[in-house]
């Protein structure tokens, strides 16, 4: 049993007539007559009554006649959902990322996502860095954000942002005054920290090495709103992404001080599927980021 089939004998069964409905159909009273038998050979049961002029239903036919309409009706339903979908009114996006790409870099693509498309539902999970391409390849992410450019065969990746990391003081610091301070002056203060082991801190500690140079963590911290917090208070330094502190650095409440021979910058991926496996949600959002790439939003801002 087919849609065509249905569809056929619902036309009989409204014109109460082959032909008028092979004329309603666009296809010749024969093909019609042909799927009609079909479908009366397949239930084994007869739909119409032909020794009447008109093609009256049998009480097969008009058991039939319901269940068939709402056949045709879950079709209808189905086209026009996954039509909502393709016009953008419905549909859902579900992001990974880092604690960092949430929170400063996600939310001004995902308000201009939101500003075009109202109706998609937007999900922003947090992940490990380590964990993201799995997860976008077993498709229970749409994209996933990271800082490496992951080896996984069927993953894309678009490079959206490269930043820096920063050494950040309060105001009332000495450094707060100076106008680049060295490894080895770093080497006699003490540090509040990140407690992820990142690429970038592997990066930062491999520094302070080739410079015999120790790098004193007082405080590790589960999140960079905290560590800059801790900074504030005179608690400990911090290099941290600049990204993380341009809020800071405006407001006059951290100081950026270069350090001489540190230059430690990391280039932030968006990993995906191939674009032939994603949905018409997420293609909207690939554009949409592959546009803003070379903005000043998604550019790092140096002073």
């Amino acid at each position: 049993m087919d849609l065509g089939q249905l569809e056929a004998f619902l036309h009989v069964a409204r014109e109460k007539s082959f032909s008028r409905a092979a004329d309603k159909l666009f296809r010749t009273q024969p093909a019609l007559s042909i799927a009609i038998k079909k479908l009366e050979e397949e239930l084994g049961e007869a739909l119409f009554d032909r020794s009447t002029k008109g093609g009256s239903l049998t009480e097969a036919g008009h058991t039939l006649l319901s269940y068939a309409q709402r056949m045709l009706n879950l079709r209808e339903e189905a086209l026009e959902a996954v039509g909502e979908y393709r016009r953008m009114l419905g549909g859902r996006l579900v992001i990974g990322a880092n604690e960092s790409t949430s929170l400063y870099l996600l939310p001004p693509l995902l308000l201009r996502y939101r500003s075009a498309f109202p109706q998609i539902k937007i999900q922003v999970e947090r992940h490990l860095s380590e964990r993201l391409p799995g997860e976008v390849l077993e498709r229970n992410l749409d994209f996933g954000f990271l800082s490496f450019d992951p080896p996984q065969s069927g993953l894309e990746s678009l490079a959206v942002h490269t930043d820096e990391l920063v050494l950040v003081v309060p105001p009332g610091h000495p450094f707060a005054r100076r106008d680049h301070v060295t490894i080895r002056e770093l080497g006699k203060v003490t540090f509040v920290a990140h407690n992820a082991r990142t690429p970038a801190r592997t990066r930062i500690f491999e520094l302070f090495a080739k410079h015999r140079t120790p790098l004193n963590i007082a405080i590790e911290l589960a999140t960079l709103e905290t560590i800059k917090d801790f900074v504030r208070l005179g608690e400990g330094l911090a290099i941290l992404p600049r990204l993380s502190v341009q809020d800071a650095l405006g407001a006059g409440t951290l100081i950026e001080v270069p350090v001489k021979g540190m230059r430690i910058e990391k280039t932030l991926r968006m990993v995906y599927r191939r674009e032939d496996t994603l949905s018409h949600a997420a293609k909207a959002f690939l554009s949409l980021v592959r546009d803003e790439s070379e903005s000043l939003a998604l550019n790092p801002t140096r002073p």
